[in-house]
């Protein structure tokens, strides 16, 4: 299974940070007309993506929102083919506070595949101690934002029209219908693209920026997807890293078909469920997995109609439960949603959902996925692996079976990552939370069991990532570490 990581409701809703459903659903409608669009240095999209940046010693920055400086820096599209056509990769820098003790750059992700680096740093997420002392860097992927964000013709929403159950005989083939058109029309508005947008490339750039930047060395600091992009960095350029800290690790040593993300969001669900049923403020707290349940089977036999929106579908009410499980302080708006939703109100969950697909850029998490991961290509292997887990995971075994079709008809070759080994760069900050429902906890234990020297930072609690979230035990070891690249003793838990 593959969830996008919105590190936003940590935060309050405030920027995306990490994985996501990969698209698929029930919709259905005419085979759109998709014209290609071509890639070169002089397309619309390259042009108005980010601003020009002239090739010489470095970028060419220019004041920007939140009092920051942005610039881009072209990139090849084909890393094989560097004289051929590029792409910009936009850039925002928040200059350090204090330039007398710079510690020189720390560029940072927030996740997805889909979520910007730009915007990470307009909101301002880090402490003054971090401020302070580096020139902090964010960019948008390729495929994101000002980098030639991909906006592929059926929309992120279309595919979860439909009611995308495993085991449903029906269900699957109209989820495999839709997923055969989604990916097909992507692949004909994108077909130089979508080949080169895995994260092995997005690491590439990352040192395009460092060498932009005049930089030896960096520092970085990714959080859930960021956490692949650190690990193909440090992989392929271990010695340009000072420091490296990952947050909410994502294991690139596993396939794209694997329950263990379904369960964890499982394991959520019912730490929802515990919370809500003793607090007398919970709308729900009689029963609130038996209230999931029920507004379920009502919105798969008919869809609720939410004025000026799509109808709240099964597919889409699945997606408006998952977003508040990535952290405990959007509990009380899943509670409210799901009241209303039982009531034959569906407005509540339908604007959870359609927060999720703001969050990240889903057209682009699902080319980034099915680059990066080892799926089937037999629809068969799919669907038998989706009914596996609905037994595990009867919540959301439905993501299991939208990520596999997807990835199985997707329009550009796989190139799965291999994992770290012979690491030879700085020692890693690694950070797990042991109730995490989109990166399980054991992740970020097998990373740091890969690579002596380095240190597990564990946050016994809930949510998706924890740093800068308000825990002064991570948030302190973290400062100490970026600034001094001082571990915490091995095994240290907040």
């Amino acid at each position: 299974m593959a969830l996008r990581h919105p590190r936003s409701l940590a935060h309050g809703l405030v920027v995306l940070a990490a994985a996501a459903l990969a698209l698929t659903g029930c919709a259905r409608g005419p085979e759109p007309g998709v014209p290609p669009i071509p890639m070169s240095s002089t397309t619309e999209s390259a042009r108005s993506a980010a601003p020009s940046t002239p090739v010489g010693p470095g970028p060419s920055f220019s004041p920007c929102a939140g009092g920051l400086e942005c610039a881009s820096v072209p990139v090849p599209v084909d890393y094989a083919d560097p004289a051929g056509p590029s792409l910009p990769i936009a850039i925002a820098r928040r200059p350090a506070a204090d330039q007398a003790g710079e510690l020189g750059v720390l560029l940072v992700n927030p996740g997805g595949p889909g979520g910007s680096g730009v915007e990470i740093v307009q909101a301002g997420l880090l402490p003054p101690e971090i401020t302070a002392r580096f020139d902090v860097v964010g960019f948008d992927p390729r495929g994101v934002g000002g980098s030639t964000g991909l906006s592929c013709p059926l929309g992120p929403e279309t595919p979860y029209l439909g009611d995308p159950d495993p085991g449903d005989a029906a269900d699957e083939v109209a989820t495999n219908d839709a997923v055969d058109r989604y990916a097909l029309a992507c692949g004909q508005r994108y077909p130089e693209l979508l080949p080169h947008l895995g994260t092995r490339n997005v690491a590439r750039d990352m040192d395009r920026i460092r060498e932009a930047l005049g930089q030896d060395r960096i520092s970085y600091l990714g959080f859930s997807y960021g956490t692949s992009i650190g690990q193909t960095y440090a992989q392929l350029f271990p010695t340009r890293l000072r420091a490296i800290a990952l947050d909410g690790v994502v294991d690139v040593t596993k396939p794209g078909l694997d329950s263990a993300q379904a369960e964890s969001f499982e394991n959520s669900l019912r730490q929802f469920a515990a919370a809500c049923s003793v607090d007398p403020r919970c709308p729900v707290r009689a029963d609130p997995v038996g209230v999931v349940d029920r507004v379920r089977a009502r919105v798969a036999a008919s869809p609720l109609p939410v004025p000026g929106r799509s109808a709240l579908s099964a597919g889409l009410f699945e997606i408006g439960v998952v977003y508040p499980l990535y952290s405990p302080t959007s509990w009380p708006q899943l509670a409210q949603a799901l009241a209303a939703a039982d009531r034959g109100d569906g407005a509540p969950m339908s604007q959870l959902a359609a927060a999720y697909f703001r969050g990240s850029n889903s057209d682009t998490y699902n080319a980034v996925t099915c680059l990066d991961n080892a799926w089937p290509t037999d629809d068969a292997q799919v669907l038998d692996s989706a009914r596996a887990t609905e037994a595990r995971a009867p919540h959301f075994s439905g993501n299991v079976l939208v990520s596999g079709l997807t990835c199985a008809d997707w329009p550009a070759p796989q190139q799965p990552l291999t994992p770290l080994e012979n690491y030879v760069g700085p020692p890693m900050l690694i950070l797990g939370t042991t109730d995490d429902p989109a990166t399980p906890y054991q992740n970020s234990v097998a990373l740091a069991q890969r690579l002596p020297g380095s240190a597990l930072l564990t946050y016994r609690g809930d949510g998706h990532t924890v740093y800068t979230n308000g825990v002064p035990c991570v948030d302190d070891a973290v400062n100490r570490y970026l600034l001094s690249t001082t571990l915490p003793v091995p095994n240290t838990t907040c």
